[in-house]
């Protein structure tokens, strides 16, 4: 069994990793990431933040720091407090937590009125998702026109991509058009989900996490249903994907 501050280290290390890898998306070359970054605050105070990265788009710098706890037991309000104070004190940081027991009722209450995210060690297999919700210039909006493709991802009540693909089968869907994906997303009668435009850009961040993870894309081969209301898909990896369309 890992010590506490192993098992805390070995959580730091999968997050580093899985930020290095979308972070070597091509449009972000101008990109940093660090473990145990120490930021000076306004009040003059130092803050350390257990993985911080920055990466400049478009002339705008977007600067992202994670706390990662490895406690054995739910993060209290307090511990979330501590965060929040961090943040608070430094200029222009997004902030979110990684627990792996969980998170009592008031941290709750609180990581999502002050807007910062909190998820458990459970949603890592979903981390690209969960990292494009802090990096927003790479998350599809409604706006997003596909080139080359369309997605399902699901939607929070006020229809934001919450950066979560519709994948039943484990693969990650691409639809050769609009329409073609709004016939699926009616065929499933699932709620909750939306369809929204793939870009090159979106493809090459996407096809990066799919490395790390193993997950295979399914292209949707016709623009319409079969005469059974299947939807005929065909497979393929991640790098036959980037050969192709990246």
């Amino acid at each position: 069994m890992s010590k506490p501050q192993e098992a805390g280290q070995e959580l730091e290390n999968i997050v580093e990793n899985v930020y290095s890898i979308l972070l070597q998306n091509e449009h972000l070359k101008n990109s940093k990431i660090e473990k145990n970054h120490i930021e000076n605050g306004r009040s003059g105070a130092k803050h350390e933040f257990d993985i911080f990265y920055e990466v400049r788009v478009a002339g705008v710098t977007h600067r992202v720091a994670i706390e990662c706890k490895n406690h054995n037991r739910k993060i209290t309000k307090g511990t979330f407090g501590e965060f929040k104070q961090k943040l608070d004190d430094c200029n222009n940081i997004r902030g979110f937590m990684i627990s792996a027991k969980g998170y009592q009722e008031g941290a709750k209450l609180e990581g999502k009125y002050y807007g910062i995210e909190l998820i458990t060690t459970e949603d890592l297999p979903y981390m690209y998702s969960l990292s494009l919700t802090h990096v927003k210039w790479l998350l599809p909006d409604e706006n997003t026109y596909g080139d080359p493709f369309w997605t399902i991802m699901q939607i929070t009540e006020d229809k934001k991509n919450t950066g979560i693909f519709y994948s039943p089968k484990g693969t990650i869907p691409l639809f050769l058009s609009k329409k073609s994906a709004e016939r699926a997303l009616k065929r499933t009668e699932i709620h909750g989900f939306a369809v929204f435009g793939v870009t090159r850009e979106h493809l090459i961040g996407i096809c990066h996490m799919a490395e790390e993870y193993n997950w295979p894309f399914s292209i949707a081969a016709k623009f319409g249903l079969e005469p059974d209301g299947r939807i005929l898909m065909f497979e393929h990896s991640y790098d036959e994907i980037l050969d192709h369309f990246a």
